[in-house]
């Protein structure tokens, strides 16, 4: 049986061992290509023809999806369609058991 580690409850990061310099309460810190699309983004046409940039990959992404569930599709109703080289057809007392 495996035993479960002792955790300190009183310990006030719950047993939680940050790295040294680390303090839960550091906000993350932006890059100058971060600050410079936020910036940008106040801009109402940059932020309209960014949001239509990824909506049309979305839909791109989209399509080809849709292309290759047709396809599947496809290929499913051709193996259901009825095999020509059937040997049941040549006996209609089998056949009239396989149609009840």
């Amino acid at each position: 049986m495996t035993e479960k580690p002792d955790i300190n409850i009183a310990d006030p990061d719950g047993g939680v061992n940050l790295p040294e310099g680390y303090e839960e309460t550091e906000m993350p810190t932006f890059t100058e290509s971060e600050l410079a699309h936020q910036e940008m983004m106040q801009n109402p046409s940059y932020a309209v023809a960014t949001h239509e940039q990824q909506l049309n990959k979305f839909a791109n992404i989209l399509e080809e999806l849709v292309a290759r569930v047709v396809a599947l599709e496809q290929v499913i109703n051709d193996m259901n369609t009825p095999d020509p080289n059937d040997p049941i057809k040549d006996y209609p007392e089998v056949a009239a058991h396989q149609n009840r």
